[in-house]
C-alpha cells in the first residue's frame, strides 16, 4: 500500500488524496467514516479531500443519507495524471530554457559527471556533435554495451566508431563488432616492465589498475573533447575540452591500434 501512495505522490498527488484514492480502489464504495478509517486521514480532512479528488473527476459520489464515495477506474485517473506529469515536465522545460543565461560550458574546459546516468547521457551528446571521428577505449566488454546510443549516434552521422577494448586476457565477442570497428590488445601489452616512450608512460598512468581511480572508458571527439568514465563508488566521469589532453589520449590510442 505504501508503495502505491508513494507512486500516486510521484505522479501528482498530495500525500492524503493518494491515500485515500487507492483506499477507494481497494474497498469500492465507501463512506466518509470509513475511508478514513481505513485511509488513515484524520475524519475532518476527509470530506475536504475526497471534494478536492471529485474535482479532478478521480472520485464519483453518490448523495443520500449517508452519502457514498467511489473511485474512478484507476487505468483513467493514472492517465490523466501520466499526461498531466509530462505536459508539466513540458512546461518547466520551456520555463526553465526561456530564462536559462548564456551557457557557461564554452569557457570551463573541466566538468565532474556523478552517475551512470549523467556520464551516459553526456557521451551520447559527445557522439552527436562529433563531425569527423569518434573514438573510445573500454576496459570492460559489458561496459560498452552500455554506450550502444552513443554510438548510433555517431553512425547517424555517417561516422564508424572507433573502438580499442583493452582486455586483461585476449578475447573477442562477434557482436560487439555492431558498435563499430574493433581492437582488442590485453592489458598485459601496455603495463609490462618499463615504458620505453611518452606514449607508453601516459598509457600505463591512464590504464593502470593500481590508481584509486580505476579507468574503465575513455571517449574523445574530434581530439577536441573527452569524456573519462572512471569507478569511484559508482560510475563517474571527467569531461575535457582543454585541446592538447584530447589529443594525447588520441594519440595514445593510435599508438596501440598500430600494435593490434
Amino acid at each position: 500500500m505504501e508503495d502505491i501512495i508513494a507512486k500516486l505522490i510521484r505522479l501528482g498527488l498530495k500525500e492524503y488524496e493518494a491515500r485515500v484514492y487507492a483506499t477507494l480502489v481497494i474497498i469500492g464504495p465507501a463512506k466518509a467514516s470509513d475511508i478514513a478509517k481505513e485511509s488513515g486521514v484524520p475524519r475532518p480532512r476527509v470530506y475536504d479531500v475526497l471534494k478536492e479528488l471529485h474535482r479532478k473527476g478521480f472520485v464519483e459520489i453518490s448523495e443520500g443519507s449517508p452519502t457514498y464515495f467511489r473511485a474512478v477506474d484507476p487505468e483513467k485517473v493514472i492517465a490523466t495524471l501520466r499526461d498531466e506529469y509530462i505536459r508539466s515536465a513540458e512546461e518547466v522545460i520551456i520555463m526553465l530554457k526561456s530564462y536559462q543565461r548564456e551557457r557557461q560550458e564554452e569557457w570551463l574546459p573541466v566538468w565532474y559527471l556523478q552517475g551512470e546516468w549523467s556520464v551516459k547521457n553526456r557521451v551520447e551528446e559527445l557522439a552527436s556533435r562529433a563531425e569527423r571521428e569518434f573514438v573510445a577505449a573500454f576496459m570492460d566488454l559489458k561496459l560498452a554495451l552500455k554506450f550502444r546510443k552513443a554510438f548510433e549516434n555517431a553512425k547517424s552521422r555517417g561516422i564508424t566508431p572507433i573502438i580499442l577494448f583493452i582486455t586483461k586476457t585476449r578475447c573477442y565477442e562477434s557482436h560487439l563488432n555492431e558498435l563499430g570497428k574493433v581492437y582488442f590488445i590485453p592489458l598485459s601489452k601496455i603495463l609490462e616492465g618499463e615504458p620505453r616512450d611518452f606514449m607508453e608512460a601516459v598509457a600505463r598512468a591512464l590504464f593502470s589498475t593500481k590508481e584509486r581511480y580505476i579507468v574503465k572508458g575513455l571517449f574523445i571527439r574530434d581530439s577536441q573533447e573527452s569524456i573519462l568514465v572512471y569507478e569511484e563508488g559508482g560510475l563517474k566521469g571527467l569531461m575535457v575540452k582543454i585541446s592538447f589532453i584530447p589529443v594525447i589520449q588520441r594519440e595514445v590510442i593510435e599508438y596501440y591500434l598500430r600494435k593490434t
